[in-house]
């Protein structure tokens, strides 16, 4: 155990843009983290890392998807929580420390998500928000309201599974599911606590009719449960 409380894990493929000043933003928190970052051996991703000593690399050899990348990550952790940290994205300094203080504080929850700015490039202006709504599976089933970053026990993972790497844009959203399916309990903070880049070559833009899919089938897998 390093005796931190946060594992960050960074899926650094495609993203020799965007790595650095992700890296700057999570060394820059006021709760000191651990980093986790996924590459791909001899990637210029790989060489950004290698730049920070406080960054833990763990090297493939093949680009994996996503979720596969986040269980690796989630397996190498030694810390009471994780929280994915898409390269793309922002935190505001504060943002992993208040977090973390309330899953200390708040012991029935599980998993607790903020919400966020949105822009169209980074560190520009704010051109809106996303303000998630709240609830257990019912809710949850009709859209997925937890947004890109959110940070959850360790734990779960042994009671629960880790992500399905079979999906490649809906994994967050059906290990989600499953927790709520389960009982667990989804905290919500109703502030910005980062900002989510909008761009157009997300796996969700690229692919829209497989991300549809992908929803749909993962909301099939929990129905009879919500009842609905």
């Amino acid at each position: 155990m390093t005796g931190r409380r946060v594992t960050a894990i960074i899926s650094a493929y495609y993203a020799e843009d965007y790595i650095q000043g992700r890296l700057e933003n999570l060394v820059g928190q006021t709760e000191k983290v651990d980093i986790i970052a996924v590459v791909q051996k001899g990637s210029i991703e790989s060489g950004i890392c290698a730049r920070f000593p406080q960054v833990e690399i763990i090297q493939t050899n093949d680009i994996p998807g996503v979720y596969e990348a986040w269980n690796i990550g989630i397996k190498a952790a030694n810390t009471p929580y994780v929280t994915n940290a898409n390269s793309d994205d922002r935190l505001a300094p504060h943002a992993l420390k208040k977090m973390a203080d309330i899953l200390d504080k708040e012991t029935t929850y599980g998993v607790v998500y903020p919400d966020v700015s949105i822009v169209e490039e980074i560190g520009g202006n704010p051109i809106g928000e996303y303000r998630w709504k709240e609830g257990g599976l019912d809710k949850l089933i009709k859209a997925c309201f937890l947004g890109p970053m959110p940070m959850w026990r360790v734990r779960l993972h042994k009671q629960f599974g880790y992500f399905d790497e079979t999906y490649k844009s809906a994994g967050d959203y059906e290990f989600w599911m499953r927790l709520a399916s389960k009982g667990v309990k989804f905290y919500h903070v109703r502030e910005p606590l980062g900002s989510y880049l909008k761009r157009q070559n997300s796996v969700e833009h690229r692919e829209p009719l497989r991300s549809l899919w992908e929803a749909n089938h993962a909301r099939m897998k929990y129905r009879e449960v919500a009842n609905v």
